[in-house]
């Protein structure tokens, strides 16, 4: 079993060439998955889309490690340990990386990275570099990334920000208490309305697009404006906008949309759906509206992925066919550790992992409570190495694939 110690050695450098350029394809099988349900997370295997390898079921009994080495371990700063590691399957070689958090250590925080708006996507290092004293950051939510580049899940930053939230579905998520001395893993929904009107249920905040039967928000937070069609999978009918600046409702239509690329002032309201669009109408021009931007607890951070790894050290996922490069964060409440897992794949060194392998992983490093985050050629971890902060994978694409948020491990000296 992996180590949870540092050896304090300085890594190798960067993977050979010939190794960051293996084909992404060269490992698929023609075999294809089912594409996702934009409304089930437990349906997504990558934002890419991508199908994995299908590999052959483990046989009862099969070991699932032959042989492992660990490449390098080393600490960016106390509390933080990243190590690298090879092993040897009977699908194929692995390469794996673990980068372990120690939350109580006095100076770090860990908190939800994004680009300065939710649409907007960038580099994970480019991400990081916008937090002075980032020591490391892992790639994090599913995205719209064919669309909008938005988050799906929730997304909430210390100091009390959402940018991005619906209040079902797509609400699997890890979160730090307000106080940020204990993490939870689970289902967090979001709990935004309007005070005015607490009858009118708000579906979505800043989300790539309504859901039917729904009433969305959009602000600044999103960025400049989609076509409408775009925010309702091009439905036309039963569609309504109404637009609030300095508090109270200025316009109310089915049509005459704000056009592509308007710079949002105050914020719009968008209903989908029949019932919806009825619910928007009751808001006559010159209403007063407030939107209550909350989710449903004491919270600090938040980020969200697509499923549940592990709970309580149980392994609640069953895919063990088909593998691609992953990333997961876990809880170790015995050591108060956070756990940032990333596995290589789609590369000749490194297969990938099938979800049911990489919760058993997570499992096996410690942690009690797992959550899947964004993979394929999202999967991007950086880390602070020789005084800058620099990318320690392979990403599957060859290079780093822009996304709109991650998570981040921050150290600022105590006073």
């Amino acid at each position: 079993m992996p180590s949870s110690s540092s050896t304090a050695t300085p890594p190798p450098s960067a993977p050979p060439a010939a190794e960051q350029a293996a084909a992404p394809d060269a490992r698929r099988t023609p075999e294809r998955a089912a594409a996702p349900d934009p409304d089930d997370p437990h349906t997504w295997q990558t934002s890419d889309r991508a199908p994995g390898e299908v590999v052959r079921p483990a046989r009862p009994g099969e070991r699932a490690v032959i042989s492992q080495r660990m490449r390098f371990s080393y600490q960016p700063v106390k509390g933080v340990t990243v190590t690298g590691w090879d092993a040897r399957t009977h699908r194929g070689p692995v390469r794996y990386y673990v980068t372990r958090v120690s939350w109580r250590r006095p100076g770090i925080t860990v908190d939800y990275a994004h680009g300065g708006r939710v649409r907007r996507t960038a580099t994970l290092t480019g991400i990081l570099a916008r937090t002075p004293g980032v020591v490391a950051g892992v790639n994090g939510d599913f995205f719209d990334i064919s669309d909008t580049g938005a988050p799906l899940g929730m997304a909430f930053e210390r100091g009390g920000v959402l940018w991005k939230g619906t209040a079902s579905g797509w609400n699997n998520s890890v979160w730090a208490n307000a106080d940020g001395k204990r993490w939870h893993l689970g289902e967090l929904p979001m709990a935004t309305s309007i005070k005015e009107r607490p009858d009118i249920t708000i579906t979505n905040y800043n989300a790539p697009r309504v859901v039917i039967g729904g009433i969305g928000v959009y602000d600044w937070r999103w960025g400049r404006s989609v076509a409408v069609s775009r925010w309702v999978d091009g439905q036309k009918r039963h569609v309504r906008w109404a637009r609030v600046l300095r508090g109270r409702i200025v316009a109310n239509r089915q049509s005459n949309y704000p056009p592509e690329g308007t710079k949002i002032k105050g914020f719009y309201l968008i209903a989908r759906g029949d019932k919806a669009e009825d619910r928007l109408q009751e808001l006559k021009v010159g209403t007063r509206v407030t939107i209550q931007r909350r989710v449903a607890g004491p919270v600090a951070m938040a980020i969200s992925g697509n499923t549940v790894l592990l709970k309580r050290g149980k392994v609640l996922v069953t895919d063990d066919r088909e593998l691609h490069p992953r990333t997961a964060v876990g809880i170790d409440r015995d050591i108060k550790q956070l756990i940032f897992l990333t596995v290589e794949g789609r590369q000749d060194f490194s297969r990938g992992h099938t979800m049911v392998e990489l919760a058993r992983l997570m499992k096996q490093l410690g942690a009690e409570d797992a959550l899947n985050l964004d993979g394929g050629g999202s999967t991007t971890l950086a880390a602070r190495r020789n005084g800058r902060v620099r990318v320690i994978n392979s990403p599957s694409d060859g290079v780093q694939r822009r996304i709109p948020n991650g998570i981040e491990v921050v150290y600022r000296r105590p006073r």
